[in-house]
């Protein structure tokens, strides 16, 4: 975090069991960081949102494996948002609202974790890590009713001023 200064750093977590399920194509939006993350506008429907896909499967487990970075080695690289560890600067999660929007949201909904990682990258840049050390449980989510995306809701209506 020190040496990215942006809003977020994330690690996508990896599902094992496809780890020989290779997805060229959903890997295809990967980019690197060359240099430290810089702000981006990114809204679900934009070309730059599929880096999503990259998160899907083992697709970070290829690409670190097809970019020979080992287990004690670390990039960052773009992303459209971040499922699973997320690490925000605080601060800088704050001057963007936080979580405050929770209150615009109906009991049953998803996303609110993609809207708070938007606003701040955004405003602060944010980035994955690559190897990804997460791993995902591949177990029922507890999540079943996902009538409500909170994008929908929240993103690019009015931020909450503080005071």
């Amino acid at each position: 975090m020190d040496w990215a200064g942006c809003g977020f750093i994330g690690a996508a977590v990896q599902g094992l069991s496809y780890l020989k399920d290779r997805r060229p194509q959903e890997q295809e939006p990967f980019e690197l960081w060359e240099q430290p993350p810089r702000p981006e506008r990114l809204r679900p429907g934009d070309a730059n949102f599929e880096r999503w896909t990259l998160h899907n499967a083992a697709n970070l487990s290829h690409i670190a494996q097809q970019l020979g970075i080992g287990p004690q080695q670390w990039r960052l690289y773009k992303v459209a948002w971040v499922g699973g560890c997320v690490l925000f600067d605080r601060a800088k999660l704050e001057e963007c609202g936080g979580f405050e929007f929770w209150r615009q949201l109906p009991a049953a909904h998803a996303g609110e974790d993609m809207v708070a990682q938007l606003r701040v990258m955004e405003r602060f840049g944010g980035a994955g890590l690559i190897p990804s050390p997460a791993v995902h449980l591949e177990s029922e989510t507890t999540v079943t009713d996902r009538s409500t995306e909170a994008a929908d809701v929240v993103l690019d209506s009015p931020r909450p001023v503080k005071g």
